[in-house]
């Protein structure tokens, strides 16, 4: 084994992975609740406290990830209204059906159905419905530990108004039902103020867009892999490089969020095998079947959560993902950084993979063992 990293105890990892049943809603988090079209909508902050506007919201984990992480859940037909961000806004459908608008009167649109994850641009309105036939289900990813809230269309202010619900100039929720209307309120923003935001063409917005039918799995993603069928685990990158190790993945999504979002999927009886990296992550387990185990296995603490739940795993903590289930089982897995994190693997791990006659090239990448070191 090499170096020791941060040792997990059983109670940290309990703290760290949040199953269905321990999710919060927040059905005051923003605004625009009390209008009619968006009554029902409810919000979750499961890493960090995203844009929520609630400051009574329930945050599950605090610690500081560089990204975000929540939900968002609603009845048919209802509606989340035109807002802005400042920073990356990721949403990763699990279950339903959903649309997604962009532009202040709706403009362009793109839908969502299980399983497909769209990339909000910044700096452009979006809103969206559920239009599926049950509540649905979207995990959303946010850029940064500070998003640095967010910008209402004007007209969704002035209707939350007549609901008695406002934002005060520190964008926190005013609360006026009782006709007590503070004085000091954030004002809605001028058609010439917004004059300058940014605009996408559908084509640019469609590539944001990534169903099933655009991932290209790699069963390379990983050095384990050389080891046989007990690591069959593979990587489909989404947005940035992530933890592949296969030279060649190539994410459907480029530009910079912060974070990189991959998917992985594991055959019965495999796993990843133990490895560490110093970025932070969250894994959302999409599947039945995933057993998350932590530390050097002396010290291991390990947790089987059910489908739909998650896991913040810590920076430098090594970690194995294994599906212990029948079928395959698939996850989502959201990285710090946008840089390819620089996977380390156990001393006897290297070893076993020299013997099968592979290693590490210069860039972190799995290359044949023949072809490294014969540069100088």
């Amino acid at each position: 084994m090499t170096a020791s990293g941060p040792t997990v105890d059983g109670a940290e990892l309990a703290a760290r992975v949040l199953e269905p049943q321990d999710f919060v809603a927040d059905t005051e988090a923003f605004v625009d609740v009390r209008i009619e079209r968006s009554k029902g909508k409810a919000s979750y902050s499961f890493v960090g406290p995203g844009v929520s506007q609630n400051a009574d919201q329930h945050i599950s984990i605090a610690e500081s990830h560089g990204f975000n992480v929540g939900a968002a859940t609603m009845p048919h037909g209802v509606y989340n209204n035109a807002h802005l961000h400042y920073t990356p806004e990721v949403f990763i459908c699990t279950r339903g059906s959903w649309r997604i608008d962009v532009g202040r009167k709706r403009e362009q649109s793109v839908e969502l159905t299980p399983d497909t994850i769209f990339s909000a641009p910044t700096w452009v309105f979006r809103g969206f419905e559920n239009t599926g036939p049950d509540d649905g289900f979207l995990f959303v990813v946010l850029g940064g530990d500070d998003t640095g809230g967010i910008i209402w269309e004007p007209e969704v202010l002035r209707e939350a108004a007549e609901t008695g619900m406002y934002l005060g100039r520190d964008n926190s929720l005013v609360d006026a039902r009782n006709g007590d209307v503070p004085s000091e309120l954030l004002e809605p923003l001028s058609d010439s103020q917004l004059a300058n935001i940014d605009s996408y063409s559908q084509a640019e917005l469609d590539d944001r867009l990534v169903s099933p039918d655009r991932l290209n799995w790699s069963q390379e993603a990983f050095l384990s892999a050389v080891l046989g069928a007990q690591h069959s685990v593979e990587l489909a990158p989404v947005i940035g490089y992530g933890l592949s190790q296969d030279r060649r993945s190539r994410p459907p999504i480029c530009t910079p969020h912060g974070f990189a979002v991959e998917w992985l999927r594991a055959a019965p009886g495999a796993s990843t095998g133990l490895h560490r990296h110093s970025d932070s992550q969250v894994v959302l387990l999409i599947d039945d079947g995933w057993e998350v185990a932590l530390n050097e296995p002396a010290q291991e603490v390990s947790t089987r959560p059910v489908a739909g739940s998650l896991a913040s795993i810590p920076a430098s903590a090594w970690r194995d993902l294994r599906n212990v289930g029948t079928a395959p089982a698939r996850a989502v897995i959201v990285t710090g950084g946008d840089s390819p994190s620089r996977v380390e693997w156990p001393a006897g791990t290297l070893a076993r993979a020299a013997d099968a006659g592979f290693g590490l090239d210069a860039a972190g990448y799995v290359a044949p063992l023949e072809l490294l070191g014969t540069g100088f």
